[in-house]
């Protein structure tokens, strides 16, 4: 019987859950969606840090990118959803904190 390939990815969330340890891979995942979402520039000022009951928390490294986020809230969120659909995030709760 031959081995067929694996995705490396699907390896490491099947190791990572058993650990317990998918949040960590549901941040990887999160980050890639939120740059796409908030912007190549933001993920230099902002990270996802974990998702608790449909709400993303991310953590933004100055006060004055927690307002420029703050006011572009809405439109991160709409186009997070457009690409995850409307269930595993419900609402973006950004805090100055560690990246």
């Amino acid at each position: 019987m031959k081995n067929r390939p694996v995705v490396i990815k699907d390896v490491l969330d099947g190791i990572l859950k058993n650990l317990g340890g998918g949040k960590v891979s549901q941040a990887g995942m999160l980050g890639e969606v939120w740059a796409r979402a908030a912007g190549e520039a933001s993920v230099k000022h902002a990270k996802p840090v974990d998702i608790k009951e449909g709400v993303l928390v991310v953590h933004v490294d100055s006060s004055s990118w927690l307002h420029k986020l703050t006011m572009e809230k809405a439109g991160i969120l709409a186009k997070i959803k457009s690409e995850l659909g409307e269930g595993p995030v419900k609402d973006i709760k950004l805090r100055i904190g560690e990246i």
